[in-house]
């Protein structure tokens, strides 16, 4: 699974850093996910493309709601609870 940074998920949407950020408030894009230190992040490379797909469809913000939940979900589906 490829990672992609803030600047190359930004690239791939179109969107700046304030209105992305915003979507993912609004539960219209995944949260990042942490990969390394306090401020490293970054975004799977196939729900950047799940979510860029479901837009150019047309799909309403309900509809990518819950594709985004679903995102959230398959993350943790089947991994090993770390203590």
């Amino acid at each position: 699974m490829r990672i992609l940074r803030p600047n190359e998920t930004l690239n791939r949407t179109g969107d700046t850093r304030s209105p992305h950020y915003d979507k993912v408030a609004k539960g219209l894009f995944t949260r990042p996910i942490k990969i390394g230190g306090e401020r490293a992040a970054g975004w799977p490379e196939h729900e950047v493309e799940a979510i860029n797909a479901a837009r150019v469809a047309g799909a309403s913000e309900d509809q990518i709601r819950r594709l985004v939940e679903k995102l959230h979900e398959q993350r943790t589906a089947g991994m090993p609870v770390l203590a």
